[in-house]
């Protein structure tokens, strides 16, 4: 695929770059009487690295990125490099076919530390020890901190997205990511940060054990409540066609994705004129068109793939264990069928259809970019027709 070579040096690259980084600073920095407080740390970070707590609707935080943050202040730099390096062999194991993105995850977090290690050394010079995380300058020290290690990692994942997927101009996406997190993720991130120095400054180990225990049990109590797993699945599922949206598909591969499922295909399915439609017969029946459409594509997968509305009239059609000469003569049925479907008032309608597949797993990701171009090329091929997707070797 286009950017398929681009995107592995980038992840290598900065894979390879943040464990520089990390050796050097557990090499050049010693850790004195701070193991067991290291060790309690990347055991926390571990735990919380993808929980997200929810003390109400709209007020949540993420406990893993903090723990970092509070570990930089209260062990150092090499204390927090052996916390990412623990992180880094522990999801290692877990997900060896993912290894370039999981370098990529941890050269861009290591980058950032440093980077935000020197900002404060340069806004506070000759502070060689944590300050009081509750005094103005603890408060400001922690606000620095937390702030460039934030732009740093937003920027390294910002430009990751845009070498996946080019459309989007960096800085747009950029400026939209930061303009998000900052209305939310920022402000839990930071008092939650500030909180957890101050008693692991204050109380040690025990007191953050303390605090943290009851964080996990307050994650724990609404992670299996049943409003969650409502939320979750309405979050999930796209409200006019019942299929999964963007954020479903997210998840579908976050817990689906597998060396064994492979080879893996994406048809990429556009309404043809569809704009015609809705201006024709109105906007109601063009979602009446969608529902139909949504339904006949789901007669046309198993048990363990899945239909999304990518947006609009767009749908995508992800198939597991699956050829990319299978999948398109999914594609030329899903074609056939929708051509010869019987639709009120006499409507007819048309689909083109792009299609990729890969049966490598660090390629699954790029699948829907590839079939969205090859869609591109179906629909100026004269529409109502199936085109594979080139690949590169």
């Amino acid at each position: 695929m286009s950017d398929r070579r681009s995107l592995r040096a980038y992840e290598w690259v900065t894979g390879v770059l943040g464990l520089v980084i990390l050796i050097q600073a557990v090499a050049t920095q010693g850790l004195e009487n701070d193991w067991l407080l290291v060790g309690f740390w990347a055991l926390s970070h571990l735990l919380f690295l993808d929980k997200t707590v929810f003390l109400t609707p709209d007020a949540a935080f993420m406990p893993g990125y903090p723990i970092i943050i509070a570990a930089l202040c209260t062990t150092g730099l090499s204390g927090t490099a052996w916390l990412i390096l623990a992180s880094l062999v522990w999801h290692g194991i877990r997900n060896r076919d993912r290894i370039s993105r999981l370098m990529f995850n941890t050269g861009s977090v290591a980058v950032a530390i440093a980077a935000a290690n020197y900002a404060v050394s340069t806004v506070f010079p000759g502070v060689t020890k944590p300050l009081d995380s509750l005094s103005i300058d603890g408060l400001v020290y922690g606000l620095v901190l937390i702030l460039t290690y934030h732009l740093v990692l937003t920027g390294a994942y910002s430009l990751l997205l845009y070498i996946e997927d080019p459309e989007l101009p960096f800085i747009t996406r950029l400026v939209r990511s930061l303009k998000k997190s900052l209305r939310w993720f920022m402000p839990s991130y930071y008092l939650f940060s500030m909180l957890l120095i101050h008693l692991a400054q204050t109380g040690g180990i025990i007191a953050s054990l303390f605090f943290l225990s009851a964080i996990y049990a307050l994650w724990r109590q609404f992670y299996l409540s049943q409003a969650y797993k409502e939320e979750s699945i309405r979050a999930a599922t796209d409200s006019l066609t019942g299929v999964a949206n963007r954020e479903g598909f997210r998840r579908y591969l976050d817990t689906t994705l597998c060396a064994a499922r492979l080879p893996a295909a994406v048809l990429f399915v556009d309404i043809d004129d569809f704009k015609s439609i809705n201006d024709e017969f109105g906007h109601e029946f063009g979602d009446r068109i969608l529902c139909a459409v949504a339904s006949l594509l789901k007669k046309f997968v198993r048990g363990d793939d899945l239909v999304v509305r990518w947006g609009g009239e767009e749908f995508i059609v992800f198939l597991w264990n699956t050829s990319i000469e299978q999948a398109f003569t999914v594609a030329e049925r899903i074609c056939k069928a929708v051509r010869n479907c019987e639709l009120p008032h006499g409507a007819q309608i048309t689909v083109s259809i792009g299609c990729s597949g890969t049966d490598d797993v660090n390629e699954v990701s790029r699948l829907v970019a590839a079939a969205d171009n090859a869609l591109y090329q179906a629909k100026h091929a004269g529409k109502d027709r199936v085109y594979v997707a080139a690949t590169s070797e």
